[in-house]
């Protein structure tokens, strides 16, 4: 997967709901969160008069999502299925009590559709394949969570992306940046890859010493969205890989600490870790070598060092 950039964004109107935005990007694609990823911004997120109205013609429900689109899908796609799963994947892996609200999935049937609403309806946002929005409501209660794209080759991996961050937003008001990345990355991988991205590996495995080393403490410090590139988001993503499938020790406290941020600020996570695993960028190093990739994920075996640019 290519870098993946989120942006938060926050406009309040008189005229409008209040909103915070929050945009995630990887692979060409870019959720937009609006809420509290305390790295606020100003920028307009007024709906601009000639604003086409989103796709509504077609409709049908998978709780906890609702697919409103502008041409028919059959929604016995084994996708939907899958999707129907999420919830309960997500939720009991990181042992969350679920969520009540609705995600709305605007569902565009082409790029073109789905790129002439979002510049209208969002200008100041970059075009991306895939949008997350969580909208503060006026009068209090649950935030909307809605999700917007348009059907193409990657519809799974930005759904499954996008609907993770909806979920965990869904009841943890405000993710730090690089965890909310790391399990969007995690979880937009089908169950039967165990969370295992292979590019994220051999790309990793690749530049591990020669353009990269892990640090959890300056992950941690990113509030700028514009600070996580390719490495970070390829960072976070293997620490929550080993933070899950390392040791009990480790997983227990990632659950806590998701506990903990449901409840305010439960502050750094790397000092828990470190109470647990002394040596993290040991441990961090050591799992990146035990990761199995399964055969027919393996890519070209990555250049030497001596051929990187």
């Amino acid at each position: 997967m290519g870098p993946r950039l989120r942006l938060s964004l926050v406009a309040l109107s008189s005229a409008t709901l209040g909103l915070a935005l929050l945009f995630s990007l990887g692979c060409n694609s870019f959720s937009l969160h609006l809420l509290s990823r305390d790295k606020h911004e100003k920028a307009s997120t007024e709906p601009h008069p000639a604003t086409p109205a989103p796709p509504s013609r077609y409709s049908f429900r998978i709780p906890p999502y609702v697919f409103l689109s502008d041409f028919e899908i059959d929604r016995t796609k084994p996708l939907f299925q899958e999707l129907a799963k999420l919830r309960d994947q997500v939720y009991g892996e990181l042992r969350l009590t679920p969520g009540r609200s609705a995600v709305l999935v605007y569902l565009f049937e082409n790029k073109d559709r789905y790129d002439e609403y979002m510049h209208a309806a969002y200008p100041n946002l970059p075009p991306r394949r895939a949008f997350f929005i969580q909208q503060q409501r006026a009068l209090g209660g649950a935030d909307d969570l809605v999700v917007y794209t348009s059907w193409g080759e990657r519809i799974q991996q930005d759904l499954r992306h996008e609907l993770t961050h909806a979920l965990l937003h869904g009841v943890i008001r405000d993710v730090p940046l690089w965890l909310d990345e790391g399990l969007a990355e995690y979880f937009e991988l089908p169950p039967s890859e165990h969370g295992i991205n292979a590019s994220h590996v051999e790309t990793l495995r690749r530049d591990l010493g020669v353009t990269f080393q892990p640090d959890l403490d300056r992950l941690e410090k990113m509030k700028d969205v514009n600070d996580m590139k390719g490495p970070e988001y390829r960072e976070a993503w293997l620490w929550t890989h080993w933070m899950m499938h390392s040791r009990p020790e480790t997983k227990r406290v990632l659950l806590t600490y998701l506990q903990d941020l449901r409840k305010g600020n439960a502050g750094p996570l790397a000092p828990r870790l470190a109470a647990v695993c002394p040596r993290l960028n040991d441990e961090f190093k050591k799992h990146l070598d035990q990761i199995e990739l399964p055969i027919n994920a393996r890519a070209v075996p990555p250049p030497s060092p001596s051929r990187l640019r």
